[in-house]
């Protein structure tokens, strides 16, 4: 044990190969090396969320088994973003005496509970399962085809008796089935079309599919649950000049003074903030609702690695409004001592 001080040199030493994928801020898949310098404090965890990193490791060892296993991880992180290596290494310790010396990775299963597991949501839980089977060149599950057909012709299936695997293993095969959403999206029933976009956020949209929801949600202006989940499907679209000219219009709309579509929009769609005058728009927008949103979201913010010098920046700012000032200064008192 001495001698490993990280996951990725434990799976490795085991005789293991395996893929990482961050659960933070939607679903991502990690390079090898992009796992390691986070491991080894090289770089801020990119995508925190409530101070953790959040990640689903797939492993296996083909000359023992063909099972693969999974651990879904939440490790801490300190305010710099860094991860904490006294938790990690906690886990690890965990791991290698429930394994044994010989590091079994056939009795991966058997590890006891411990703080540092947990396990994901419905949804999410889907998504995962969609994207590994994809990742690891595996078929869709049995459901993918009952999904497909119903998106074919919706009047002719019954939505109620899709699965919500099969719905998400469509969205994770969006080389296959992007040209159909486009075509279909609008005739769908509402509950099918709400599970897409929220499957829709673990993956990178091309500029068809983006351009049909925004098309989409035109004809929707009022109904705010469904401008959250259309921004959360837009969270990886590849056409970002086109979502971030949705959420500039979103914002100057009378969405963008409800709470629910601005903690989406820091949650999920950062990049827009990153342009300081964005940041500070924003940032007021927030301090004309109650002080306990402004005070999360911002608790938020300020951990992601891209945003975190320029929302400190903007606590100094002396042109800020009263409403504002006030709103910091409430930060700063629910701000532990």
């Amino acid at each position: 044990m001495s001698e490993i001080s990280t996951i990725s040199e434990f799976l490795l030493q085991s005789g293991c190969q395996y893929r990482v994928f961050d659960l933070g801020r939607g679903i991502r898949k990690l390079k090898a090396q992009e796992f390691m310098d986070i491991e080894a404090n090289k770089v801020p965890h990119p995508y925190p969320r409530l101070g953790l990193a959040w990640f689903g490791i797939v492993f296996w060892n083909k000359q023992l088994s063909d099972q693969q296993y999974i651990w879904f991880l939440k490790l801490p992180l300190d305010e710099q973003g860094l991860l904490s290596s006294a938790a990690r290494n906690q886990f690890l310790n965990i791991v290698v005496e429930a394994l044994g010396a010989q590091m079994e990775v056939t009795k991966a299963d058997s590890i006891p509970e411990n703080p540092y597991t947990f396990t994901p949501g419905q949804q999410q839980m889907a998504d995962f399962n969609s994207m590994v089977r994809k990742a690891l060149s595996m078929p869709p599950s049995s459901f993918y085809e009952q999904a497909c057909d119903y998106i074919r012709d919706p009047q002719a299936h019954d939505w109620q008796q899709l699965p919500l695997q099969g719905l998400a293993d469509v969205i994770a095969r969006l080389e296959e089935t992007s040209e159909l959403l486009c075509e279909q999206f609008e005739s769908l029933n509402d509950t099918v079309q709400h599970s897409l976009l929220n499957s829709m956020e673990n993956q990178p949209l091309g500029v068809s599919l983006t351009e049909t929801l925004l098309d989409w949600i035109q004809r929707q202006p009022d109904n705010t649950a469904v401008h959250v989940a259309l921004l959360r499907a837009l969270t990886q679209s590849q056409a970002r000049g086109l979502v971030h000219q949705h959420i500039a219009r979103l914002l100057d709309s009378p969405m963008g003074a409800k709470s629910d579509c601005l903690i989406v929009i820091s949650g999920r769609h950062w990049d827009y903030l990153e342009d300081e005058e964005r940041l500070y728009d924003f940032m007021e927008r927030l301090a004309k609702l109650e002080s306990n949103i402004f005070v999360a979201v911002f608790a938020d913010i300020v951990r992601l690695p891209s945003i975190r010098d320029k929302a400190l920046a903007q606590l100094r700012r002396p042109d800020r409004s009263p409403q504002l000032s006030q709103a910091i200064e409430h930060l700063f008192r629910a701000m532990p001592s």
